[in-house]
């Protein structure tokens, strides 16, 4: 039987050794192909599990992940580091970035749910948002509890809030607000807030109607 030296056999960080080594030197690794066959590989002095636990010691905190700093190069002392799950996953390198800023990271800034990132950016696309987020005009998020009469004297698009009305529970808040061209209408404060209601239906025609056909010749 050889001779134990390390006393970590059955530890989280050998499991962790082991685990990396696998998956830049072992091609039966499921995760190979995005770790060793990218050419990344460990240093030279990680291969003995003493030399690795010296520089990196054990997990600061449970659920602590080996990360590389630079995911262009291999695993070494002066390019690993000791990062949560979360921070980790943001720095894969398949981790959706716009203007160089992490989208998860983006949501969280701007204060929106997944699901209204998502049609924001299908209905006006991610340079809109990026835009108005530098900006600081982009809409709020719309599901979260807002006191009642906090919009009233606002301006939304071409609506002016005049007063908060009733509540209807599956439709939420709604406003007495008055469009551009003088037309005052009740609004919910949810497309108020969201953008989906911009004015009155009267300038939605107009605009509609000014509009030039390109089908019909000049």
């Amino acid at each position: 039987m050889g001779q134990v030296t390390h006393q970590k056999s059955y530890s989280k960080i050998y499991r962790t050794w082991i685990a990396m080594l696998s998956r830049c030197r072992n091609p039966n690794d499921n995760n190979y192909k995005h770790y060793g066959a990218r050419g990344i590989q460990v240093c030279e002095r990680w291969y003995t599990f003493e030399n690795f636990y010296e520089d990196m010691g054990d997990h600061p905190f449970y659920w602590a992940q080996i990360d590389r700093i630079d995911n262009e190069k291999g695993y070494s002392p002066d390019n690993c580091r000791w990062i949560s799950a979360k921070e980790n996953s943001r720095n894969r390198r398949t981790t959706k970035r716009h203007g160089g800023i992490v989208q998860q990271e983006l949501i969280e800034k701007i204060g929106w749910t997944k699901n209204q990132f998502r049609w924001y950016a299908k209905r006006y696309g991610i340079d809109w948002i990026l835009e108005n987020f530098k900006a600081d005009t982009l809409p709020l998020r719309y599901n979260m509890p807002v006191n009642k009469d906090e919009i009233i004297g606002k301006t939304f698009s071409k609506w002016y809030v005049l007063s908060f009305i009733s509540y209807k529970r599956g439709e939420g808040n709604r406003y007495l607000c008055r469009c551009q061209c003088g037309l005052e209408k009740e609004v919910v404060g949810y497309y108020l807030r969201s953008g989906k209601s911009t004015g009155c239906h009267s300038c939605a025609y107009k605009r509609q109607k000014n509009k030039p056909n390109p089908k019909k010749p000049i």
